[in-house]
């Protein structure tokens, strides 16, 4: 039979272990053995009164041994641990995580990437199998200045104090009169040569520009 918008739950000793979403889910009678799309699934434990993961994948298939979700699967746990692979195999009798596609995993400051993985949900032991690369980086809080802190960049000049930076202006400002000074004598000796008869001489070649300019 075909079901929209189910949700299953996995119950082991009278505790639920597990929860299952899907859009989309064929399964038998007897629910032993489905096949769904979609799927989002949340885990607990019982020394927890909240989930401690989820899981998400495209599709999904369940039997009684084992279940296996593959399409860009994604989880992540109260831990701060996250994981990514196209395919993933959870074994209900070893409470492990399986994996033979390429997985990467992401854990506080360092991202793990291989192929191939093998995860105990109860121990949290993990285990790549081969082509390991490991990533670690310094935490923002390390690398940051504290609050208020300055401090100069390797490499560019430090800059000068600002009385330095304003001594040309001050230089500029106590010459400033004697320019003005040299400038209004310079139109003083201008008016004087206007006023002694150069002037007729300009006006004459303006008015008849073709008589040719004496010497």
């Amino acid at each position: 039979m075909v079901l929209k918008n189910v949700n299953f739950s996995q119950v082991e000793g009278g505790f639920e272990s597990a929860r299952l979403f899907a859009d989309i889910c064929d399964m038998d009678d007897s629910q032993s053995n489905m096949n769904a799309s979609n799927v989002r699934t949340i885990f607990y434990k019982q020394d927890q009164a909240t989930w401690t993961g989820r899981l998400i994948s495209e599709r999904a298939i369940k039997n009684p041994f084992e279940a296996k979700f593959w399409g860009d699967v994604r989880g992540w746990n109260s831990d701060n641990e996250r994981i990514r692979t196209d395919e993933l195999r959870y074994y209900f009798n070893r409470k492990e995580l399986h994996t033979q596609k390429p997985v990467t995993i992401w854990k506080d400051n360092a991202v793990l990437t291989g192929l191939g993985l093998r995860y105990n949900t109860q121990d949290k032991e993990a285990q790549i199998n081969q082509q390991v690369i490991i990533r670690i980086w310094d935490t923002a809080s390390k690398t940051a200045k504290a609050d208020g802190e300055i401090g100069n960049v390797s490499g560019l000049p430090v800059a000068p104090p600002l009385s330095q930076l304003l001594l040309p202006l001050n230089n500029l400002s106590t010459a400033t009169p004697s320019l003005s000074t040299a400038t209004t004598s310079l139109a003083t000796d201008s008016a004087s040569e206007l006023a002694s008869g150069s002037t007729s001489e300009i006006a004459t070649f303006i008015t008849d520009p073709n008589k040719e300019l004496q010497p």
